[in-house]
């Protein structure tokens, strides 16, 4: 009987857990250092993230190797031949807080996105 319910327990968990994979995908813009402005398009297939952003020559950055759990992603892009990871969290359906490498060694950058689209 305990085995019974602990294996529906577990099963429930599982379920939720995939379930919960938030959907952000869309358009999302914000501002690094509240000066330039940076956009995402992310695109949701179970947890896999995929998508991309623009650089700053206007040439189009894929991202690559995109993680989202729960409210958490990961993600990583080529940026001037260097692969930079990021990570976040999902505030909420309009909100995502990116965590990013800072400039020159710097201490690591936060970035607000908005979805608007």
């Amino acid at each position: 009987m305990i085995r019974k319910f602990l294996l529906s327990a577990m099963l429930i968990v599982a379920v939720v857990t995939i379930c919960y994979a938030a959907d952000i995908t869309g358009h999302w813009t914000g501002k690094i250092m509240d000066q330039y402005d940076i956009a995402y398009d992310f695109k949701v297939d179970g947890d896999k993230l995929t998508g991309g952003t623009t650089g700053p020559d206007g040439a189009a950055i894929p991202i690559k190797n995109g993680v989202i759990k729960g409210d958490s992603l990961s993600f990583s892009i080529n940026l001037m031949d260097n692969d930079m990871k990021i990570g976040g969290k999902i505030k909420d359906d309009n909100t995502i807080s990116l965590t990013m490498p800072g400039m020159g060694g710097g201490p690591p950058m936060i970035v607000v996105l908005k979805k608007t689209k």
